[in-house]
């Protein structure tokens, strides 16, 4: 599906695909290094150097992949002795005949400055770019699935590992050595290798560490408190990302903190049979807030610190770990093929955090769940 170009003659897009989602969307190309991306009414061209025209042509979906070279040498019979990428970019403009062009909100201002300051017009698409990405296919789909195979992988890992630890004075002891959360994510990250996937940020976060929730954790491992392990990897082969949390306790878990870990569960759960085609995603995040409301968990800040339910409910999976749709303030609208999490919290220090996360993909009938392992509070 073509982007809108709303009269202009090509979208332009300049960037590293291994870190721009749209732009690897867009060429299924993934490199280290910016490139030049053009998508014109008739065809989608690709501006490579030398380093890499040879593998672009073999694994980009593009119509034509052009050689950096030629444009460079072009530069230099205009006169410009070393001629740099926005010269060489001008040179392809130039040689192609575009004259409008449609650029990203994240498009390089320096370069955008120099194409205006020669002439050429310029216009922000709008956002998102592809809203199609929203909408997954059968191939994306298969992706998620390989990329959730290993989180759970990964998740196993992690809570067998907190299950076959021993106490010691409150600190956990595995074969021997601490078991901190650095210890724990290195096992969790070395199953996910094995499993073509690659995990950054890893969560494993205890106590009121566990409170903040993107907090990655550090330190020994306690028993009696809870400890959030949230899984994200990024799947080798496609670049699709998996994403789950579970919260466990090793031993005996106080019985307020078993009612914090159900109420969430039970959250969860309410935001799960609300999974439809034409479910808005702020009126699923309102049901859960006033769940914790009627369950008397209330949200604030205290002594410094925002305790209670103070994040979205879900986000869309895909290409990146946080896009749309939205499950939150925002009033977007399910459909189906969007993949989104699920993913209540409640937070309040001196007695732990829990967040319990399953990624579903949206149905024509409601939902399926791509996440298949249990929930279970004490390990």
């Amino acid at each position: 599906m073509s982007p809108e170009l709303n009269g202009n003659d090509a979208l332009l897009m300049v960037g590293a695909s291994e870190h721009y989602a749209d732009l690897f969307y867009a060429t299924r190309f993934r490199a280290p290094d910016p490139f030049v991306f053009l998508w014109t009414p008739s065809e989608k061209l690709l501006l490579a150097s030398n380093l890499e025209i040879d593998r672009a042509r073999d694994q980009a979906r593009v119509d034509r992949v052009l050689p950096y070279a030629s444009y460079e040498r072009k530069a230099r019979e205009r006169g410009r002795e070393q001629p740099n990428a926005k010269d060489v970019l001008l040179e392809l403009l130039r040689d192609l005949g575009l004259q409008k062009l449609s650029v990203a909100a994240e498009f390089p201002l320096g370069t955008a400055d120099f194409l205006r300051g020669e002439g050429l017009a310029l216009e922000v698409a709008a956002t998102p770019l592809f809203p199609q990405r929203l909408i997954k296919d059968d191939e994306e789909i298969a992706a998620i699935r390989r990329a959730m195979k290993a989180t759970e992988a990964g998740m196993e890992t992690a809570i067998e590992g907190i299950r076959s630890a021993e106490e010691r004075n409150g600190e956990l002891f595995l074969d021997g050595e601490v078991l901190s959360s650095e210890r724990l994510r290195r096992m969790v990250h070395r199953t996910l290798m094995d499993c073509g996937c690659v995990g950054e940020h890893t969560i494993i976060a205890g106590g009121d560490q566990a409170c903040d929730p993107h907090q990655e954790g550090f330190g020994p491992l306690q028993a009696g408190e809870t400890i959030i392990i949230d899984i994200f990897p990024r799947d080798e082969e496609s670049g699709y990302f998996g994403d789950q949390t579970r919260t466990v306790c090793k031993g005996k878990a106080p019985e307020p903190m078993k009612r914090l870990y159900e109420t969430v569960l039970e959250a969860q759960q309410l935001g799960l049979d609300q999974i439809r085609p034409g479910a808005e995603g702020r009126s699923i995040h309102q049901s859960i807030q006033q769940h914790f409301v009627d369950a008397g968990y209330e949200t604030g800040e205290k002594d410094g610190f925002m305790q209670g339910y103070f994040h979205g409910t879900g986000h869309g999976l895909g290409l990146e770990i946080h896009e749309g749709p939205s499950i939150g303030q925002r009033g977007d609208v399910l459909k189906p093929g969007n993949i989104v999490t699920m993913e209540p919290g409640l937070y309040y220090r001196g007695l732990g955090g829990v967040r319990i996360e399953d990624t579903v993909l949206v149905c024509e009938d409601g939902y399926q769940n791509m996440s298949t392992l249990p929930k279970v509070l004490e390990v």
